[in-house]
C-alpha cells in the first residue's frame, strides 16, 4: 500500500539504481512504480537489506543473491522466482507467495514466514534457525540438507516438513 501511494516512477527508478548494481538495474526493467512490479526482472546481487517491499511482484524475477536482510516484504509474491544463496535473514514474509521458488541455501534465519505460501519450494540447504514457520503451507517443500528452525539438520529425502 504504501509503496502504491508513494512512489512515482522516477522515484523507484532512483531507489532501484541507489541500491542495486548498475547492471542489474539496466537489465532488470522493473520500474512500474504504481504496482511494485518485477516480474521476471533479472536482479541478481541486488541489495534490498531493511527496505519497505510490501506488495511487491517479483514473480519469475532472477534473485541470486541477492540481499533482502530485515526487509518488508509483506505479501510479497516470489513463485517461481530463481532465488538461490538469497539473503532473507530477519525479513517480515508474512502472507508472502513463494510458490515453487528455488531458495536452496538461501539465509532465512529469524525470517517470519508466518502464513506464507511456499508450497513446491526448493530450500535445500537453506538456513532456518530461529525462522517463524506459524501457519506456513509447507506442501510439497524440499527440505533435504536444510538447517531447521530449531537447529536440526534435515535427512536429506526431507520434503513436507523436516526429518
Amino acid at each position: 500500500m504504501l509503496l502504491r501511494a508513494l512512489c512515482t516512477p522516477a522515484l523507484v527508478a532512483a531507489f532501484l539504481i541507489a541500491t542495486a548494481p548498475a547492471s542489474a538495474v539496466l537489465a532488470a526493467g522493473c520500474v512500474d512504480a504504481a504496482e511494485g512490479n518485477c516480474t521476471t526482472a533479472d536482479l541478481r546481487g541486488a541489495d534490498f537489506s531493511g527496505r519497505s517491499l510490501q506488495d511487491a511482484n517479483f514473480e519469475a524475477s532472477k534473485l541470486d543473491g541477492a540481499r533482502f536482510a530485515g526487509a518488508d516484504l509483506r505479501r510479497a509474491d516470489f513463485q517461481v522466482a530463481v532465488m538461490p544463496a538469497v539473503d532473507l535473514s530477519r525479513a517480515n514474509l508474512e502472507d508472502a507467495t513463494l510458490f515453487a521458488a528455488m531458495l536452496a541455501k538461501a539465509n532465512l534465519e529469524g525470517a517470519s514466514l508466518r502464513r506464507a505460501n511456499l508450497t513446491r519450494a526448493n530450500l535445500e540447504g537453506a538456513r532456518l534457525t530461529g525462522a517463524d514457520l506459524a501457519g506456513a503451507v509447507l506442501v510439497g517443500v524440499r527440505l533435504g540438507g536444510a538447517v531447521w528452525t530449531d537447529g536440526r539438520v534435515c535427512a536429506p529425502d526431507s520434503i513436507g516438513s523436516c526429518r
